[in-house]
């Protein structure tokens, strides 16, 4: 990384970027800075954030500075070649022109065509940062054309440092840490969130009163009614269920206050994970969220009983 970044400063960047690594890492942070130090007209160390096209770039007003992401967990076709066709026009600025791909794994298999017809011819003018948590969900051919950078998730002592050194509460912040995984990133988001712990805390509720199928009625009706933080419930098990497997595998838990209760769990950690995994791809093929929800708590309540 500090290689790249002494290659952005003094103006030698490669066409086209691909930062891979869980939510919250800093992908976004850091191809922000990646484009600003591409654009930046300091003589002296980039990004200088103090010269026009610096202020430009961190209020979001740069015009050579495009940014596209997606819809409804779809990117297609006809928005990569609306997004290429304007890179094909002069820069506003006569400088580079950059392109942001976000959560670039969402583009269908027509888009990342479309998308690969530009990355096999680049321009020495035009930069692409491609952000993703799945690489594997991208073409082996895009991801060729791309330098990879992997981020990745922060030891939560580190991370719980970080927070701690922005101001966060050495308890919360430790709390925060481990919640994320170590994702600053999330950690700060949930920090934000004033009704995510009182989320969590009804999901795992919910999960854990499950004793059998006839619970299940019980445990959707206490975590199925959460319009618009669907994404958060499943995180929330996600994150539960990767806890579990670090316990069942003789790890100590990120949260020594977790411990008791992960232990005393009768379900499967990679079995959960398994559930929850099926069950995103359910609600991104637009499955209704309580047919989604009841179909996992059941597999789940027979499991456990």
């Amino acid at each position: 990384m500090e290689q790249l970044m002494r290659s952005a400063q003094a103006g030698r960047i490669v066409h086209a970027l691909l930062f891979s690594g869980p939510r919250g890492t800093g992908k976004r942070s850091m191809a922000a800075l990646f484009a600003r130090s591409a654009l930046c007209q300091s003589a002296g160390e980039r990004p200088c954030d103090s010269c026009p096209t610096c202020k430009k770039c961190l209020s979001g007003a740069h015009p050579d500075v495009h940014i596209l992401a997606p819809e409804k967990n779809i990117i297609k076709v006809g928005e990569i070649r609306e997004l290429t066709a304007r890179l094909s026009l002069n820069a506003y600025e006569g400088g580079r022109k950059i392109a942001i791909i976000e959560r670039a794994d969402c583009m269908n298999e027509n888009a990342q065509n479309a998308l690969l017809k530009t990355l096999e011819s680049p321009t020495g003018d035009t930069l692409f940062f491609l952000l993703t948590e799945n690489p594997g969900a991208l073409l082996s051919t895009v991801v060729s054309r791309c330098l990879q950078v992997r981020f990745r998730l922060l030891e939560p002592e580190l991370c719980a440092k970080v927070l701690a050194d922005r101001g966060v509460e050495p308890g919360r912040a430790r709390l925060l840490a481990a919640l994320s995984q170590g994702s600053v990133g999330r950690a700060l988001e949930i920090d934000a969130d004033a009704g995510y712990l009182e989320l969590r805390q009804r999901v795992t509720d919910a999960l854990e009163g499950m004793k059998g199928p006839g619970d299940v009625a019980r445990a959707t009706a206490q975590i199925g009614e959460v319009k618009g933080r669907e994404g958060d419930v499943l995180e929330i098990m996600e994150l539960w269920a990767r806890d579990l497997m670090r316990v069942q595998n003789g790890a100590a838990p990120m949260d020594a206050q977790e411990a008791q209760r992960l232990r005393a769990s009768r379900y499967c950690g990679s079995a959960l994970l398994q559930r929850v995994m099926r069950a995103r791809r359910q609600l991104n093929a637009n499955v209704p969220w309580v047919n989604v929800l009841e179909s996992m708590e059941f597999e789940l309540a027979r499991e456990k009983a």
